[in-house]
């Protein structure tokens, strides 16, 4: 009889090493859980940040140039070519305007956006690369992945 009653005990303190054990492993899951809803809705909210800029730039894209031809004729480019500064300096002047007008970091192409509609066309094969590459060789300039560039004095 004592027997059977060690073994009830047994199988008693069993069940209950198992329940707390399913206690601690649902305890884990519901962090696991929780961390895993907060880093969706993080993504879902850059998603939709995305999407806004993206509605933005095709909007822009498809208004109607401010200027008839943005293109100087070849004989008017070669002759303020030696003159004027080169498209990297002019891409930099610009981009320090606007960048103090937004007071706020400002994304490749939405910099190459606001430059049209002041009337300045960069004349290159991806305009938005050379925007990118002529920031990053001036420390004036500072860019914040995902946000884009602002003024060094702005950081």
């Amino acid at each position: 009889m004592v027997e059977i009653g060690e073994q009830f005990e047994t199988l008693l303190l069993s069940l209950q090493k198992q329940i707390l054990q399913r206690e601690a492993d649902l305890s884990k899951f519901r962090v696991r859980a929780a961390q895993y809803c907060a880093d969706q809705e993080a993504e879902i909210e850059k998603a939709k940040a995305r999407v806004e800029v993206i509605r933005a730039e095709m909007g822009e894209l498809m208004r109607e140039p401010l200027v008839d031809n943005p293109l100087p004729s070849s004989e008017h480019a070669k002759s303020t070519a030696v003159t004027s500064m080169n498209e990297s300096d002019r891409i930099r002047e610009a981009a320090k305007m606007i960048l103090a007008e937004a007071g706020k970091p400002v994304m490749q192409m939405e910099l190459k956006r606001k430059m049209e509609s002041k009337g300045i066309y960069i004349h290159a094969k991806n305009p938005v690369d050379l925007i990118r590459s002529a920031l990053r060789r001036d420390r004036s300039f500072n860019h914040i992945r995902d946000k884009g560039w602002t003024l060094a004095s702005d950081a």
